[in-house]
């Protein structure tokens, strides 16, 4: 980080955030409870890859039959995305257990999927969870120039149209840019939030080029070279990255970009003029959360405001704590954002694309 740039600072803990760590803390000694994983996090995670190792096989043996194939190949690509929530994204938090070794072994799902679980550590933990919604510092949110969600963001022409192109792009485009693109954008990157990567631990580039080459290997090589339908199968590898697109674009527009999210801009000299906690609520909104399979489809995704005030815990407990926070929400008149229908969810950020492309471009006479 340049010396010239500001140190991004909140002003106290307040009040609310106090009294909702203590009454959370009361909860997990009140049920003599850890804040890790639980066997039914076990129980699911497992119950997933077992499902996705035996899907694989189902395409392997069964492939040659092409709605057999196209099936398998859909069903993979909303595993792999449940896979990456479920597991992955709670090993790299490490609240799957105390031991950072066990951590460290189910966050590789996200290795074993293309990605790489190291560089999206560095963006989620560092980037992401400290400045949700913070131009610049947020590296999560903003992820191309094909896209104005930032209102201080610069704007181009094209922007006017992204409520139609986006969530095109979005579905169509999001993990194979993430495999072919993002991670390789993000390795030459130096900073993560206020972190500042001079280098990369030896061996993080090698790690990149075999995990992504395996996983090529397997989920398209191989069923090429024994189906021999290789349009098919090219064909079916698209399908999976479009199923994967619609259940992670589900994830990321519920929880951060939607028309009433707020984008908070620092000072000129990098202090907010509020709380970390009150930051978290503003740039964060919940969905789904009354709905018993959204509660364990998504990992925890839809109780997100309570995973961005206590990372450290495991997502199985949401579902318990989230009530905690709607109650002194209530008491404590803070904005709590929660929305059951995902139509709703959809309009939001369809609004929140319309009003930063093409609302702004007329305000300033770009159109």
């Amino acid at each position: 980080m340049k010396n010239n740039e500001p140190q991004l600072a909140f002003v106290k803990e307040d009040l609310f955030y106090r009294v909702l760590r203590d009454e959370i803390n009361s909860f997990f000694l009140k049920h003599n409870l850890s804040k890790k994983a639980t066997s039914l996090w076990y129980i699911k995670a497992w119950g997933l890859i077992i499902l996705y190792v035996f899907m694989y096989s189902i395409l392997i043996n069964f492939g040659n039959y092409q709605s057999v194939l196209f099936s398998c190949y859909a069903i993979l690509g909303v595993l792999a995305i449940l896979l990456g929530l479920n597991v992955g994204h709670d090993g790299a938090h490490g609240t799957i257990s105390k031991k950072r070794g066990v951590n460290k072994k189910y966050s590789l799902i996200f290795d074993l999927l293309g990605g790489n679980s190291y560089i999206w550590r560095m963006r989620h933990i560092y980037a992401h969870h400290p400045y949700p919604n913070v131009m610049g510092y947020d590296s999560d949110i903003k992820q191309s120039k094909l896209v104005r969600i930032f209102p201080e963001d610069s704007f181009s022409k094209f922007h006017k149209y992204q409520h139609l192109y986006m969530p095109i792009l979005l579905i169509f485009g999001y993990t194979i840019n993430w495999f072919l693109i993002r991670d390789f954008q993000d390795f030459y990157t130096q900073r993560f939030g206020k972190k500042i990567i001079n280098k990369h631990p030896k061996g993080t580039f090698r790690s990149l080029i075999l995990f992504k080459l395996l996983y090529i290997a397997f989920i398209l090589i191989v069923p090429i070279l024994i189906i021999p339908l290789w349009k098919t199968v090219l064909f079916g590898f698209f399908i999976m990255n479009i199923f994967s697109g619609l259940v992670i674009s589900i994830a990321l527009i519920s929880t951060h970009v939607g028309e009433n999210h707020k984008f908070p801009v620092p000072n000129e000299n990098g202090n907010f003029n509020h709380s970390w906690s009150e930051h978290q609520i503003a740039t964060t909104s919940d969905f789904c959360t009354l709905s018993v399979f959204a509660n364990v489809f998504f990992g925890g995704f839809n109780h997100h405001v309570i995973h961005h005030l206590f990372p450290e815990i495991n997502h199985v407990h949401y579902v318990h704590l989230t009530p905690i926070l709607k109650k002194l929400s209530r008491r404590y008149n803070i904005n709590y954002k929660s929305e059951e229908n995902l139509i709703n969810v959809f309009k939001s950020h369809i609004q929140l694309l319309k009003r930063e492309g093409w609302e702004h471009g007329f305000l300033h006479q770009e159109i």
